[in-house]
């Protein structure tokens, strides 16, 4: 299209993930582009809120309960259920169109398994362009295999978080949709340089000279968390006054996230880390747990298809040792701004950990890099512009 004027994003997440804070920043740079945004929700919530806050129009779209839940941790394993999934969205996909004909849109824009259905259903019944923004690897068994294949035919067209993502949808024969690989966005006036200091420390009660080693994501299995743990305990045995701290929390209503924290903290017992990891939960003060770490670790246990955690510790200029895996090594330059490691390689993790926290040079060295590689890949601006620039493709 030569004009977009009007998008109707479709979200299902009513907490603030990944996905949500990078949508958030692009709808903020749209309007300056000549594009009006609105967001079709899922229900109301913090995501909501912060819509709220930027002053986006939403609507709350009636979606039934369970398919708000499903996951891709409980996707159907045969066609039948597959397509009951399917007859069971119908309904809402109408109620998505019905909303996209009174706002105008020109184009919907999802951001989501489950929105990528709706948005795409809805743009066929409307004879609207739909734009699939990829934000991870497409799920696998059937429901991956359908997935690819309506990715290919269903949006106008489909764009991804990595390169990673992106040849994961691509097709071999090189029809359908055009993918276009675009790295989120990072808030880089929020995410900036500062002393390992703060209120997080105090509110921890540890001082300045205690090296503190930190993780920030979602709590669900494949991020790894249990193998951080198990990195921790050997980085405990070489460095002793070492502590840790977990971010995050199960934000989903989805299946596959209940009772994780407390098995992670019952696994932190087991491993005699008790009284050095401390589990601060969901956080609206990232900005500040960033400055008050010495190295953040991201050691996903499936490839990652970004690491928003790795670029928003790069943009504060803190040291990052993370997975060789999915989207990371796009961006994370291994001996530059962080240290690469191989999946799952708990003394490969420890090692670069420790070799951090004893070189306090290098550890400013690798944060300068990061800055400086953060500022050149994720402005928040050079993002919407790209999108705005994508949606001419379709």
């Amino acid at each position: 299209m030569d004009r977009v004027r009007r998008v109707l994003f479709v979200n299902p997440g009513r907490d603030l993930g990944g996905a949500e804070h990078s949508l958030l920043l692009l709808l903020g740079g749209l309007p300056a582009l000549g594009v009006e945004p609105a967001v079709a929700v899922f229900g109301d919530g913090p995501f909501q809120a912060a819509l709220s806050r930027l002053r986006v129009p939403t609507v709350v779209l009636d979606v039934p309960v369970k398919l708000r839940r499903a996951s891709r941790y409980a996707l159907p394993t045969h066609l039948a259920g597959t397509l009951a999934m399917t007859a069971y969205a119908a309904p809402s996909a109408l109620r998505l169109a019905a909303v996209a004909r009174r706002t105008g849109a020109d184009l919907l824009h999802s951001n989501g398994l489950k929105a990528h259905a709706l948005a795409g259903l809805a743009g066929r019944v409307l004879g609207r362009p739909v734009v699939w923004h990829l934000r991870d690897f497409p799920p696998g068994g059937l429901v991956g295999r359908l997935f690819r294949a309506t990715a290919h035919r269903l949006p106008a067209l489909v764009l991804a978080n990595s390169d990673a993502v992106a040849a994961a949808i691509r097709s071999p024969a090189r029809d359908g949709a055009p993918v276009i690989a675009l790295h989120n966005p990072v808030d880089l006036d929020l995410f900036r340089p500062g002393p390992v200091a703060g209120p997080v420390r105090a509110e921890l009660g540890l001082g300045a000279d205690t090296p503190l080693v930190g993780m920030i994501a979602h709590l669900t299995p494949w991020k790894g968390h249990e193998d951080f743990l198990t990195i921790a305990r050997a980085v405990s045995d070489a460095v002793p006054g070492v502590r840790f701290v977990v971010v995050g929390g199960p934000i989903y209503e989805t299946e596959g996230h209940a009772g994780y924290a407390e098995s992670l903290r019952h696994r932190a017992s087991e491993l005699g880390l008790a009284e050095r990891v401390f589990f601060l939960g969901v956080r609206d003060d990232v900005p500040e747990v960033l400055a008050a770490l010495d190295v953040l670790v991201h050691c996903p246990a499936a490839p990652e298809p970004f690491g928003r955690a790795l670029a928003e510790a790069m943009a504060a200029a803190r040291p990052v040792v993370a997975a060789n895996c999915g989207g990371i090594p796009e961006f994370v330059r291994d001996g530059e701004d962080g240290y690469l490691v191989a999946p799952r390689d708990i003394a490969g993790f420890a090692k670069a950990i420790v070799r951090l926290l004893s070189d306090r040079e290098l550890r400013h060295r690798f944060g300068v890099a990061g800055r400086s590689r953060a500022a050149a890949l994720f402005s928040p601006q050079a993002h919407a512009e790209r999108v705005v620039a994508a949606y001419r493709c379709v």
